[in-house]
């Protein structure tokens, strides 16, 4: 005697099927952005220093990535 564990066949016509209609009031996702959130981010400077290491990339781990991803994983812009 065998025992199959998957599960049963279910025909298509049992299939449940999405509703389309509105979702009520209580469930609706309000958005209140107020002000600007970006307004107390530092500007960026668009030509930053040349790598030092520190952290968890460091060197080795910066020449491995050259390596492995020759010169085509970075513009020299980025």
């Amino acid at each position: 005697r065998s025992t199959y564990a998957g599960k049963k066949y279910k025909p298509v016509a049992l299939k449940v099927k999405p509703v389309l209609q509105e979702l009520p009031l209580d469930f609706r996702i309000v958005r209140e952005i107020k002000g600007n959130p970006l307004e107390g981010m530092p500007p960026l400077n668009p030509h930053p220093p040349e790598y030092s290491p520190q952290g968890r990339y460091n060197r080795e781990q910066k020449e491995m990535m050259d390596k492995a991803h020759g010169g085509d994983f970075l513009w020299p812009e980025e």
